[in-house]
């Protein structure tokens, strides 16, 4: 009787446990969608696509994955041409719990489907990126002095990825931050790259943080950045070392570039304001097509000086891996700002040149 009471709780023992590991191994998203929504939803992650028929406003999706990811709710499925507006999370194995709102615009003439997610519960992962993201909120973006935002940008990542090195968001977050703002110098990236648990971050985040770093030791405000000698429109070469003496913003740039053309009335005021005070905008393009590049020169009344680098060898000296992007340099051709919006500029520039 002992020795079956010991099997027993042996079984009952190894079966809490496996089911415990199956647990871990498996999700389960069970959702509720507020509108009328009587169709397939679809759920994207890692390149796999899953749906089922929504019924009596809810659904529930069952799988796995291996490490935490981004994952994504449609409306429609993903492989159509159809426009949407779909519901990002971040989906890991536990019991997730989400409430989303479905609603119809017209858009230009045509019905687009919109989802939103109201609440989402039991992913720790997206706990952690709604944690981050409010921290920002609170610190970095209310913040307007530079110097503090610096900062406050290096301690909300340091403590997000020291705490969390094998967390995908960590890398991600290095990665989008430090594109989209310039604020942290090379070593400080580079420190916290340190901190990361690569094995488990996306590659295209790594390889995307190596090239941000070596920018930034390019770029780093102080240095003197590498020559750049290119034609203008008559074929005479220019290279930026020739403004010394001068603030000067080198401005990368293309006429196929939607952002770069948007962004030129607003530099024309800046430099309309300055150039007879020591400035000069040195632009940079990386148009193919010479015809173009002229043509857009003469379109948005660009009066300042312009060369084109039709292999765009200078894009890859300076590690660019987007356009417009500019970097500004003091008399001395110094670095004193990089990818600058051009009310910024004015402000550098006010406190540079009248003071």
């Amino acid at each position: 009787m002992r020795k079956i009471n010991i099997l027993l709780l042996f079984f009952l023992s190894f079966t809490f446990i496996q089911c415990e590991i199956n647990k871990e191994k498996t999700f389960i998203i069970t959702g509720e969608i507020k509108g009328k929504f009587n169709d397939y939803i679809y759920l994207k992650y890692n390149n796999k696509i899953d749906s089922i028929v929504v019924r009596d406003n809810t659904f529930t999706f069952r799988g796995n994955i291996k490490e935490p990811a981004k994952a994504y709710l449609h409306p429609g499925s993903p492989s159509s041409k159809e426009q949407m507006v779909i519901a990002p999370f971040m989906l890991e194995n536990s019991q997730i719990f989400i409430s989303l709102n479905y609603r119809k615009r017209k858009f230009r003439g045509t019905n687009i489907k919109f989802i939103k997610i109201d609440s989402i519960y039991g992913s720790k992962s997206q706990d952690l990126k709604n944690n981050f993201d409010s921290k920002m909120v609170k610190t970095f973006y209310k913040e307007t002095n530079d110097s503090i935002k610096t900062r406050l940008l290096y301690n909300n990542l340091y403590d997000l990825i020291s705490i969390n090195p094998k967390s995908i968001l960590s890398g991600e977050y290095l990665a989008e931050t430090n594109n989209r703002y310039d604020y942290l110098a090379s070593n400080q990236i580079e420190y916290l790259y340190k901190l990361l648990d690569t094995s488990y971050q996306d590659k295209k985040n790594l390889s995307y943080i190596k090239k941000l770093i070596k920018r930034r030791k390019i770029l780093d405000y102080g240095n003197i950045p590498p020559k750049i000698t290119l034609p203008n429109q008559i074929g005479k070469l220019i290279d930026n070392q020739s403004f010394v003496g001068n603030f000067v913003l080198l401005e990368f740039w293309a006429s196929w570039c939607g952002p770069c053309r948007k962004s030129n009335p607003k530099l024309i005021e800046v430099y309309n304001s300055f150039k007879h005070s020591g400035f000069e905008i040195f632009g940079i393009s990386q148009d193919k097509d010479i015809q173009k590049w002229k043509e857009a020169i003469i379109e948005d009344k660009l009066e300042w000086t312009q060369v084109i680098d039709t292999l765009n060898n200078s894009g890859r000296m300076y590690h660019l891996t987007t356009i417009p992007y500019n970097v500004l340099l003091d008399k001395k051709g110094k670095i004193i700002g990089r990818n600058i919006k051009p009310s910024k500029l004015n402000e550098i520039l006010i406190e540079n040149i009248t003071r």
